[in-house]
């Protein structure tokens, strides 16, 4: 009976995850930004051996070169002691410590021309000392690194693995070993490039990173979408260091997104002039829309006429100002036309005759609103019309002519939004659908048949209860109705049109076009069937270890994915957002194999996979 129990359960999840097949969203495209400027950062030089400027603070293991010539000639190579000095013969210790070079040279030469005449002074650095510098805080391999003094900050940052996902790029502090302290804000060289503050580090100065603060996302109509951390929280901030509007930005209906502690996520909808007094908050989203592609300002017609067209529309349009009774064919209906009008965000139907407009009854002769569609019928044959929704711009019900192809009803809808996850759109067609009920009632029919005659003949327990376990298969299946899916592989629009996949339509049609998902699904023979997040590290073993692992009833070897797009493999290699992991029933004895087919059959039917129209 713990089988069957377990069957039990796996029917729960099935019809649970159907009811709560919601996809969420979190923005996974949208990037900290600057995060990966240290990744492809490359320290192209030591910089031991670069030209030292007269700036340059000496210190403890400089190398100081000394060249004489005149009346005598003499090259010194002195390194500078712990407290400052060097020592030269003749002249006795010299304290250059802490000193610009331009000073310590001038200090030197003062010595040598104090002690001898006629003679001619050089002084140089032959090698430049190395420091201990500590590198603190949010970065990827805090420590302590030896380093040269003219390593620049990013130079450091770099050498320490980066800065990691909770710092900051904009409170990067130095501290001096004396106290003194700076902040370094490293934004004006990735969005402008400023060069960042150049500064030569003495012996255990330390460079610390804070953590981020003040983290605004945004998305949309805008050239550079990204996480940005803010200093004074305003709109306008953000819209600079994302570099502005794009030319089809919505700027009169900006929306935040924020997290509210008592009502959770919240949409706050900004008039344009409201943007300039709008305070931002910690991990809020601003929202730029897209002025549709599709123009606002048209209206259509469509259904039984010469040639279905689009017109402009203009303040005092009326019906009979785009639809002759030339343009009429011989078998329209011209008794009965109709409007379809958007109005509140709903669909309105309002019907009208087209001969009486074409007699000049103006109460007949309708204003048009834009976005109008009017639908003239036929006589002779009946129109047909798709229903498509989801993540398309403009979703609802299309009239369809014959021929016309996937790829132009998603155009006529206004092409996919920005969330839209192309690679999982469900296509649902009705005769599909009957079709597989008929292969179904014909295949329980049969099956139940032979299971009913061997739980008469059976006289082993475990075998009784497999059959059992069959016999509930069947009637779960037969009470399962199919959903008419047909396998629809598609990416990029441009890419798909025309393609093997760019099926013509039929009249019924349904089109849903899905957000991202964010979970796998692993069912069947596992210990606790549920849906795990998606991570791209993650193996199928992975996957299977998260629910639990197999049962000893699951058949390993057969296991397959079923596809977001509802195709079906054994390819476990590759696992994507969306996707079912199938672990089937293996029977134990050669008698019982038969039940094997049973629930492959009904594991399909139960996720809903998809057939091929070629």
């Amino acid at each position: 009976m713990g089988k069957i129990n377990r069957f039990f359960w796996f029917l729960f999840f099935v019809i649970f995850s159907v009811l709560n097949a919601g996809i969420f969203s979190d923005y996974p495209d949208l990037k900290l930004f600057g995060e990966d400027f240290f990744e492809n950062f490359k320290l192209e030089t030591k910089r031991y051996q670069i030209p030292v400027s007269d700036d340059y603070i000496v210190g403890p293991g400089d190398i100081i070169v000394i060249n004489v010539w005149g009346f005598f000639e003499s090259e010194y190579q002195k390194e500078v002691e712990i407290d400052g000095s060097i020592f030269v013969q003749g002249i006795g210790k010299i304290y250059i410590g802490n000193k610009k070079f331009s000073e310590a040279k001038k200090i030197i030469e003062d010595k040598f021309y104090k002690k001898y005449k006629n003679i001619q002074v050089s002084v140089s650095i032959g090698k430049i000392r190395t420091i201990n510098v500590f590198v603190l805080g949010e970065v990827n391999k805090p420590g302590v690194y030896e380093i040269s003094p003219f390593f620049t900050i990013l130079d450091i940052i770099s050498i320490a693995g980066g800065v990691n996902k909770n710092g900051s790029l904009r409170k990067i502090e130095i501290i001096k070993s004396n106290g003194e302290r700076e902040i370094i804000d490293i934004y004006p060289l990735l969005l402008k490039g400023e060069k960042v503050k150049i500064f030569q580090f003495q012996n255990e100065d330390t460079i610390f990173i804070n953590k981020s603060e003040n983290l605004v996302g945004i998305v949309g109509a805008i050239r550079k979408p990204a996480i940005y951390e803010l200093k004074k929280m305003e709109i306008g901030e953000i819209i600079e260091l994302c570099g502005g509007f794009l030319p089809n930005a919505d700027i009169s209906h900006i929306q935040i997104e924020r997290i509210d502690k008592e009502k959770g996520k919240i949409l706050i909808d900004l008039k344009e002039n409201e943007i300039n007094n709008f305070r931002l908050k910690n991990f809020d989203i601003v929202k730029i829309p897209e002025i549709p592609s599709q123009s606002y300002y048209q209206v259509e017609v469509l259904g039984s006429v010469k040639k279905q067209r689009v017109y402009g529309w203009k303040e005092g349009i009326k019906i009979s100002d785009i639809l002759k009774e030339e343009d009429l064919l011989p078998f329209s209906e011209k008794e009965k036309g109709e409007i379809v009008r958007i109005e509140n965000g709903y669909r309105k139907i309002i019907k009208f005759s087209p001969e009486k407009v074409f007699s000049g009854d103006e109460k007949e002769n309708l204003f048009l609103m834009p976005l109008d569609k009017i639908i003239i019928y036929s006589k002779e044959r009946p129109e047909k019309n798709v229903f498509i929704y989801g993540e398309v711009k403009f979703p609802g019900t299309y009239i369809i002519e014959s021929g016309e192809k996937l790829s132009n009803i998603i155009k006529r809808a206004g092409n996919f939004t920005d969330k839209a996850y192309p690679k999982g759109i469900v296509f649902l067609r009705e005769t599909i659908k009957k079709q597989k009920e008929k292969e179904i009632v014909n295949y329980v029919k049969e099956k139940m048949e032979i299971l009913k005659s061997a739980l008469k003949t059976t006289t082993d327990t475990e075998e009784k209860q497999v059959i059992e376990k069959g016999i509930i298969s069947l009637e779960k299946l037969s009470e399962i109705e199919p959903t008419g899916r047909i396998i629809i592989k598609i990416d990029k629009l441009e890419n798909f049109e025309n393609s093997l996949y760019d099926i013509e339509l039929e009249n019924g049609d349904i089109i849903y076009v899905p957000k991202k998902p964010v979970y796998v699904s692993i069912i069947g023979e596992v210990n606790n069937p549920k849906n795990v997040f998606y991570e791209e590290s993650l193996s199928f073993n992975d996957y299977i270890q998260k629910v639990g692992g197999f049962t000893k009833d699951a058949d390993r070897k057969g296991v397959f994915i079923v596809r977001v797009d509802g195709s079906s493999d054994k390819n476990l290699e590759k696992i994507e957002p969306g996707d079912t992991i199938v672990v089937p029933f293996e029977p134990k004895g050669e008698r019982m194999r038969f039940i094997k087919d049973i629930m492959q059959i009904f594991y399909q039917i139960a996720v809903g996979v998809g057939v091929l129209v070629k």
